[in-house]
């Protein structure tokens, strides 16, 4: 029995990584623990534990749980990104942004209910004043913390956010090119100091990926290829892609809503990458939530808090159920998972960019009336 545990562990292991991430190779070993991804808990860890031991939970009870939160710290950037699905947001100064007891508290009842990832996200989250004693709130022995940055303070800051106990960083890079991801992001020298904080991240011990969002446009023009390419020449060891949300400043952009051939391609085009152990792990968004792998999962799975304690089911929907300095998380949460359209996880794609579902699903009369009204007081689905 011994001997066929030790083996059928391992075909379990390999399963599990490659139907959620089109891979199943390690990409890094921090503090001695096997990392299949920055956005999963390293193999064996205590967190992992959490997240194994609210799966099963999660089907003896038949409801919903959450495994990832992404935590936006602060309304504050300075960049300002031609895709920014948040600008809203920063360009409102009559909300008042979370103070630090109250972001402890976010995530001790986020850890409660049972997260295993938690996503520290803006605004620039390093912008924060308070970043590394918020990074310090987590119980390591319940979550992983992964924070999302676009590099500008990083290179100085990367010892420090370590020693708070960040287990993984992804920095923004939109583009191989120097002078067009700077275009993109809008700030002129961010590529350069970017670059600069995945080499001093890298040295720190963390886990180190870059994020990318690309385009339909890009993708057929080969930034696919030359961001996996320069993910490796960097020794980095995950690149994710995001395919462009029409939310947004990229709400009107042309061909993303409903259109998945381009995805499709994108998808085949990362086999070679994930099957060559010399290459990063390719971990893209339109994989991760299409049939292949556990689908959509804003909220069934996951959900988002903005820096003034709304709760959304995602970073690129705006919609939120409620706030969670004025009614316990856990209720919030319940709120939103009671919700028609949020029951299920939905397969075959993101649900920002699926009109029949935001027509059928979102708009309904019966599941509008079960929400609170938009931060922007319109009460209606809505996209940033």
């Amino acid at each position: 029995m011994s001997r066929r545990a030790l083996g059928f562990g391992a075909d379990f292991s390999d399963q599990m990584f490659k139907i959620y991430l089109n891979h199943s190779k390690v990409i890094h070993f921090r503090d001695g623990y096997p990392v299949y991804s920055l956005s999963t808990p390293a193999l064996y860890s205590k967190p992992a534990a959490n997240m194994f031991a609210r799966t099963l939970y999660r089907g003896i009870q038949n409801k919903n749980m959450p495994n990832l939160m992404s935590f936006a710290v602060t309304d504050v950037c300075n960049a300002t990104c031609s895709h920014c699905s948040f600008y809203e947001a920063i360009d409102d100064k009559t909300r008042t942004v979370m103070s630090l007891d109250q972001c402890r508290k976010v995530i001790r009842d986020a850890q409660e209910l049972g997260v295993s990832i938690i996503n520290i996200v803006g605004g620039e989250p390093l912008k924060r004043p308070e970043i590394l004693e918020i990074i310090r709130s987590v119980d390591k022995n319940t979550s992983i913390t992964t924070l999302f940055t676009n590099g500008w303070p990083l290179a100085e800051m990367a010892p420090k956010l370590r020693e708070a106990g960040l287990d993984g960083i992804y920095v923004s890079i939109d583009s191989a090119d120097r002078d067009k991801h700077d275009e993109i992001r809008g700030l002129k020298g961010l590529y350069d100091r970017a670059v600069r904080g995945i080499e001093a991240s890298l040295k720190t011990g963390m886990s180190v990926g870059i994020s990318t969002c690309i385009t339909p446009e890009g993708f057929a023009a080969g930034e696919f290829d030359r961001m996996v390419e320069f993910t490796k020449s960097l020794g980095a060891h995950e690149l994710v892609v995001f395919d462009a949300m029409p939310t947004g400043r990229s709400k009107d952009h042309p061909n993303l809503m409903d259109n998945n051939e381009w995805k499709e391609e994108m998808i085949r085009a990362s086999v070679k990458y994930n099957a060559d152990w010399n290459y990063p792990g390719v971990l893209l968004h339109a994989y991760s939530t299409s049939h292949r792998s556990v689908g959509c999962s804003c909220g069934t799975s996951y959900f988002y808090i903005t820096p003034y304690g709304d709760m959304t089911s995602c970073d690129f929907n705006n919609r939120p159920f409620g706030n969670v300095l004025e009614e316990p998380l856990y209720q919030v949460w319940d709120k939103m998972t009671s919700h028609a359209a949020y029951k299920e996880a939905k397969w075959g794609g993101c649900k920002v960019k699926d009109s029949a579902f935001i027509t059928e699903r979102m708009d309904s009369p019966a599941d509008s009336t079960s929400t609170t009204c938009s931060s922007h007081g319109n009460g209606h689905y809505s996209f940033r």
